[in-house]
């Protein structure tokens, strides 16, 4: 049993510690319990109240964006798991809100060293090993799995979407459904690129792996979504921060083995959506244009990575989305959480019709 507490996002949020695993701490899990937030309590929970839009879908009385015949509370018989990305935390209330109205439970994890499961003395952002990713994640899905009794939708963004990838390739039988949420699913220069920098980081890894990379520091996207630069959203810069953690040899390392064990793994079966902008602008120089792109990713890899690792792909591309989709402005996000409530709808429609298929044979 996890031994949950009352987390800062406020009103019906929880959070636990997932506790410790081979590799190290595990991370925290978040749960959101619509029945107990009958408001939008914090200011981290933008919304689109202060514009005045909506939500694709009907919008129930506590202004809940989603289904409003699908039941505030979420039902026993959906989940769905979100992971951040990189040098991040889970924030977005709004997502939280969106999966219960259309009756999901809806929880996400803070992977180890990262938002509430930074430990103090330690290195933030600092995971080893594809391993360590794929431990957190199984911890997650696991107690998700044992509060619920069903198998989750698992929705990664960015390094979280590397880590969900390559969690539904090892154990796609825990899983309902997978949403990829601009994954970094090969390195910055191709595959190619990829394997030589692992191959070079490799030594320095096993001897170093905390020694830091001298890398520019860019912090484009803080500056996109951040409310005191502009943007819509207030985030905590000790869980935050504007340019993002230290980046080290053996996390760097670890990512880019990730990266190539899921090139080297089966293909995907489950449904997978790929939600992402259109157009990315990964320049060294801030040009304005990037509160409308992808800023961190280049789309074109992420696309050609994605058709080769999932037999069953779907994609949701949406103009103006920033490297988070679901964080750019309000009416790109109306757009792309309406493609995302419409997937999610057609993949429990099949799983329905799967169900009744299988009665029928019996």
């Amino acid at each position: 049993m996890l031994d949950w507490s009352a987390d800062f996002l406020g009103l019906g949020v929880e959070s636990a510690p997932l506790g410790r695993g081979h590799f190290g701490e595990l991370g925290t899990l978040i749960r959101f319990g619509a029945e107990r937030s009958p408001e939008r309590t914090t200011a981290h929970d933008a919304g689109l109240a202060a514009s005045g839009e909506r939500l694709a879908g009907a919008v129930d009385s506590s202004g809940v964006p989603g289904s409003a015949d699908s039941g505030a509370g979420g039902s026993a018989g959906r989940a769905l798991l979100y992971i951040h990305g990189w040098s991040d935390y889970f924030f977005n209330l709004e997502l939280a809100h969106f999966a219960a109205a259309r009756g999901y439970r809806f929880y996400a994890l803070d992977l180890p060293e990262h938002g509430r499961s930074l430990a103090s003395g330690e290195m933030p952002g600092f995971v080893g090993s594809a391993e360590h990713y794929l431990e957190s994640v199984g911890a997650a899905v696991d107690a998700v799995r044992r509060e619920t009794g069903v198998l989750p939708v698992l929705m990664g963004h960015s390094t979280g979407g590397l880590a969900a990838a390559l969690y539904a390739q090892r154990s796609p039988e825990c899983l309902a459904a997978v949403v990829l949420s601009s994954p970094w699913l090969v390195a910055h220069g191709g595959a190619a690129a990829g394997r030589m920098l692992e191959a070079a980081l490799r030594p320095a890894s096993m001897r170093w792996p905390r020694q830091r990379l001298l890398l520019p520091s860019r912090g484009y996207f803080w500056r996109a979504v951040a409310k005191e630069a502009g943007g819509e959203w207030e985030l905590r810069e000790d869980m935050r921060p504007r340019n993002a953690f230290p980046i080290r040899v053996g996390w760097l390392h670890g990512v880019l083995e990730a990266q190539r064990s899921l090139r080297g793994g089966p293909r995907l079966e489950l449904p997978v959506l790929l939600l992402a902008s259109t157009t990315s602008d990964v320049g060294l120089i801030w040009r304005e244009r990037m509160r409308e792109r992808d800023a961190v990713l280049a789309i074109a890899p992420m696309r050609r990575a994605a058709a080769e690792l999932c037999r069953n792909l779907d994609e949701a591309l949406v103009e103006g989305g920033l490297h988070d989709v679901l964080l750019s402005s309000p009416t790109v996000r109306n757009e792309a959480y309406g493609r995302l409530g419409s997937w999610l709808e057609g993949v429990e429609a099949q799983t329905v019709a799967q169900v009744r298929a299988a009665g029928q044979e019996s």
